[in-house]
């Protein structure tokens, strides 16, 4: 399904996973969105950073939480 820019309307402007925020790989974009998949695309969103850096520094705030 393309994407309808819905995205673009209720996006956010940084993108950090550990208070909630998730990431649509196909509109490329940062949404704070409860539901599983991007509600523009339906495409899963990623609730997780993808490279190692990342995941550690996610690692690290939970752990202070």
């Amino acid at each position: 399904m393309p994407c309808r820019n819905i995205c673009s309307r209720i996006g956010s402007s940084f993108g950090y996973y550990s208070v909630g925020i998730k990431y649509c790989s196909r509109c490329e974009v940062y949404l704070f969105h409860n539901g599983y998949a991007c509600p523009c695309c339906k495409c899963p969103l990623r609730t997780s950073p993808n490279n190692r850096r990342g995941k550690e520094k996610l690692r690290t705030k939970q752990a202070k939480q």
